[in-house]
């Protein structure tokens, strides 16, 4: 193996997340891409390596510290030099589903994108990509070292490359739209359509078109239907895990995050543990307060158990500390993007945002990374 490449495995396995609960309410942001300043928000005219149109979805790389955004406008994903070196309106480095910066077409290959949504760095160092309206999960290796317009070297969800059809069994999905990867090499997909995730054991075994080796949200792999109790899920947007196996789905029909204890040993048809942004597990009206959700997009949860949710409709997002231990409709312990719990407006400055969109995404440093979907911006 390349030196280079064992010494960034290497140094992945001691990446550790720092805590950004100092980050006070309705701060203001310290960095912007895709707009030369905190007041502009121009779509991309002309499409170039600086601009972003509906980005979706923020990541860093814990060892390199490169910086990987889907800009989802322009079906294709930006990768950044270190986030250590980079200034407001800062150009990207390489681009992926795109041949060039300034091309924009969408395809179903294995170097094309259809809609990518989140991103997700596993240790190993490899990128995942919920490609949604091509129904697949795609996986870029060694990702901070490959040049643009790489091709993928797994897809799940599809049994190869340039299959793209929905369905509800083990082995296909229907816009997926967030993924993660848990330290026991499990991965996690939002099936969005499907109201369901699903779970691969031994990710890095598995080959393309593998089926999933478990479900929540459906009491098997051939149903779909939505639900607003605690065993169902009302299309999920979003999935994160915890050190500790607890698992969090968040739901933009239910306007709420679900809690799933120890995940990994549920069964088809689980219940959760506990629910946030409502009172209960029957309740699923949006509002804007410390304890309601409105069109709730991802979160992230850190190793020190802060869960940080992007409350799309209420244009913010919410943190809330040791969430692992969190009752069913507790309230946030923190906000921004909005002076306090019950406002919601739409900005564009160095404090507001318009429409956060997927997840939020907490690096190393403890920096919390927010894609501003309206603004074209993150």
């Amino acid at each position: 193996m390349n030196s280079k490449i064992t010494h960034l495995l290497a140094g992945l396995v001691f990446a550790s997340t720092a805590s950004a609960k100092t980050i006070p309410n309705y701060a203001e942001a310290n960095l912007v891409l895709g707009q030369t300043d905190f007041t502009s928000n121009l779509a991309p005219n002309p499409r170039n390596a600086a601009s972003l149109n509906g980005p979706r979805s923020v990541i860093v790389d814990p060892i390199t510290r490169k910086v990987f955004v889907s800009d989802t406008g322009n079906s294709r994903i930006l990768r950044y030099a270190s986030a250590d070196s980079l200034a407001n309106g800062a150009a990207a480095e390489a681009v992926f589903g795109q041949e060039l910066f300034t091309t924009h077409s969408t395809g179903i290959s294995v170097n094309k994108l259809a809609g990518p949504l989140s991103l997700f760095l596993d240790a190993k160092g490899r990128l995942w990509v919920p490609d949604f309206t091509g129904n697949r999960v795609l996986r870029f290796d060694f990702a901070s070292l490959r040049d643009s317009s790489p091709s993928a070297d797994r897809v799940y969800g599809q049994p190869d490359f340039t299959a793209s059809s929905p369905a509800m069994t083990a082995t296909k999905m229907w816009y997926p739209t967030d993924v993660c990867v848990d330290s026991n090499d499990r991965l996690w997909v939002a099936d969005y359509n499907n109201n369901r995730v699903l779970r691969f054991d031994s990710i890095s075994s598995k080959p393309s078109g593998a089926a999933a080796d478990g479900v929540l949200g459906q009491a098997n792999f051939t149903t779909a239907a939505a639900g607003s109790d605690d065993t169902r899920l009302q299309y999920p947007t979003g999935v994160t895990i915890s050190t500790n196996g607890t698992l969090y789905v968040t739901c933009n029909g239910g306007n709420r995050v679900m809690r799933f204890n120890n995940a990994a040993g549920l069964g088809a048809n689980a219940p959760a543990n506990a629910v946030l942004g409502q009172p209960d597990f029957a309740t699923t009206t949006p509002d804007t307060t410390a304890v309601k959700m409105n069109y709730v997009y991802g979160a992230w949860i850190t190793p020190d158990d802060s869960l940080w949710v992007a409350d799309s409709g209420n244009n913010r997002v919410l943190r809330f500390n040791n969430a692992s231990t969190k009752p069913s409709g507790a309230a946030a312990d923190g906000v921004l993007g909005q002076p306090n719990f019950t406002s919601n407006f739409a900005a564009v400055t160095r404090r507001g945002i318009d429409y956060p969109y997927i997840k939020p995404f907490v690096d190393t440093t403890g920096s919390l990374w927010i894609t501003d979907y309206n603004n074209n911006r993150v």
